[in-house]
Order: C-alpha cells, then structure tokens, then sequence
C-alpha cells in the first residue's frame, strides 16, 4: 500500500495565517485557487486536456485536477509545459494534480434501483477503478480503500446525483472526510427536494454526529466548447487553499487538513481559528478603481452549528462567532448580494471534532 502524502487531525482544521512564518522557521502560506473535478476527452469532456488546463490556468485558477471516470489522465507533459512558462515569467505557476473520479454504483435488485456512486481520488499513482460491492456502504469503502492504496485521498462526489447517497452512508464509512456540497452540474441536486436533504443538510446531520467532514465545491465541468445553463461549465465552484507553496504536494497536504474555504464567487481575504472563535475576512468586490462604493457588494454571513441551527447572522465585512458552552461547532456561510456563495470549514468544540 502507497502511503497518503499526509494526514493531519486537527480538530480547528483552519490555522491562522499568522501562526506561520512568524519565527522565520516556517513559510507564511498564502491561498490558492483550484478546482479538484473537471474532464477531459479521456472520459465524457469535450475538450482534451491541454485544452481543459489552459482553461484553467487563462482564467487564473492556481492548480487543477484532471478527474476522469476510471481512468487517471496523466499531467507530466502539460505540467512541464506550463513549467516552462513560468520560468520564462511568462505566466505565474500553475499546478496540475493527478486523480480520477472512480465511478461505480450499487443495484438493489429487491427494490430495482441502481445507486450511483462516485468518488474523487486526489494524488493517486495509479488507475483505481471499478471495485464493486455488495452494498452501498460496501462498494464506497471498497473504493476509498482503493484511493488510499494508490497513494490518494478521496472526496464523494454529488451525493444528491440520481438521489444515490445519503448522510447515513457516507457515515458508514471509515476514511472519508472531504465531500461536495457543491457541485456545479446542473443535474446533481445539490438542494434537495421532494424528501431529499439538499448537501448543507447533509453536511450538518454528519458535523452533528460529532466526526469532523469538509466541504468541497467544484465545477465538475465537462463542457467546453457549449456553453449555458444546462452545460456542465467550468468556473461554477472551487476551493482556495491556503498551503505553504504551490506545489501538489503542499496542496494535498493542506487539502487534506482542511486549510480551505470553498467558493462560488465569495472571495475572503483570509478565514482564522483563535481558540473557540472562527473569525472571517470578506473582500469587498464592486468598488470602482477610484473608490466608489455606491454600488459595491453586499454580504451576509450566517454562522450555523449542531443541527443546521442559526448561531449568528452579521453583515460587516469582518464577521466572527465565539463558540458558547453549548456549542458542538460552528461553519460559516456566506452569501453575497448577487448570489455567490463561500463556505467556510467546521471549528469544533476543543476535544469535541473526532476523525475517523
């Protein structure tokens, strides 16, 4: 078995910028942003990878995982390109990561339903594949098993997708602590309906339960060259990590951490722990290069805890919630006048957060 780049338990996964490099011994990190599921001609995208990747890097993402179905699309020729670019101060770095969106599924023939399932591996060497199962939870812990062996970590995807996985399933399973909840698609439900939670539901039922999860958000982009609402188009969700430098090793190891935010649009400028605070930075977009705000952004931050409780709702550009007594967590959402959204990780409890 290949060993995982790393795993860090924290239970404030989101360390504050200043806890490092202020000795001089270690590098001040700084944020970067990325997409971990995106495909290419290789599976179901139309576009091949040099052209998915140049998407990314004109558009000014800092890395990028290429995720085809069952099928782990090699990096090191484009990477080498861009590389090159860089070096020659043509372009800034960018970082391609390889991976692959394992694609299984489950039938339940007694009810007659096929489940599907799909699950991200992140830094693998190898292929994975297919790994089948007997149930649901079996088949996703077959695969997440498979991530690891190959030297990867694993996030499920679009648990909502064909109303396939619930928060119980995703519990069942050892390993596992990243998952969407979002996904850009336009057909993977991530709100719900119809007797179904919508994935920040979810996310809270599995923070409730006392074990510690991340939330991702992607584009899961495959279209290209169509572009509309009901194109799967890139540029619909990513995260920002903040890591030591931009390499796919100091980015996983952050990832794996959980030193990140996700986004739709929301830019902050920096997201901190001090003890049993969680406090946010939000850049103000909309304000003329002369400083004119009178039509800048607006924000609203909601802090939720145990349960999808209300904790907080603050409206500065500088929110923050201190855990009372009570408290198991708290995340942040946040939610601009146009619509966009950021995510922040869980801060639990101390002692409270568990990894399993």
């Amino acid at each position: 078995m290949k060993k995982l780049t790393c795993l860090l338990i924290l239970s404030a996964p989101l360390v504050h910028a200043a806890d490092s490099g202020g000795d001089g011994q270690w590098p001040k990190p700084n944020w970067y942003k990325g997409n971990t599921h995106t495909h290419t001609l290789n599976s179901d995208g139309d576009s091949s990878p040099g052209e998915v990747a140049h998407w990314y890097r004109d558009h000014e993402y800092d890395f990028l995982v290429l995720s085809d179905h069952n099928y782990r699309t090699g990096v090191t020729e484009l990477q080498r390109e861009f590389d090159r670019e860089s070096v020659r101060g043509e372009r800034k770095p960018f970082v391609l990561i390889p991976g692959e969106e394992v694609s299984d599924s489950f039938t339940d023939l007694s009810l007659g339903t096929r489940y599907t399932i799909h699950v991200n591996g992140i830094g693998t060497e190898e292929t994975v594949g297919k790994q089948g199962g007997n149930s649901k939870s079996e088949v996703l812990q077959q695969v997440i098993d498979a991530i690891r062996a190959e030297g990867g970590f694993s996030h499920v995807n679009h648990p909502n997708f064909h109303w396939s996985l619930t928060a119980d399933d995703l519990y069942s399973v050892d390993n596992l602590r990243h998952f969407e909840i979002f996904n850009g698609h336009p057909k993977v439900h991530d709100f719900g309906g119809s007797g179904h939670p919508g994935l920040e539901e979810m996310w809270d039922d599995l923070l409730s339960r006392g074990r510690i999860y991340f939330g991702v958000a992607t584009d899961d982009a495959h279209n290209f060259q169509e572009w509309g609402p009901r194109a799967s188009n890139p540029g619909r969700g990513w995260i920002v990590v903040r890591a030591v430098e931009p390499t796919p090793g100091a980015l996983i190891e952050a990832m794996v951490r959980g030193d990140f935010y996700a986004s739709t649009g929301v830019e902050l400028e920096d997201v901190s722990t001090e003890g049993r605070t969680l406090r946010l930075k939000i850049r103000r977009e909309g304000v003329s290069k002369s400083g004119d705000a009178d039509n800048a952004f607006g924000y609203r931050t909601t802090f939720v805890g145990k349960d999808g409780r209300i904790l907080k709702m603050d409206e500065t550009l500088e929110p923050a919630y201190t855990l009372l007594e009570d408290d198991l967590y708290v995340r942040a959402r946040v939610v601009s006048s146009v619509g966009e959204f950021a995510w922040t990780q869980p801060l639990f409890a101390q002692g409270e957060g568990r990894i399993e």
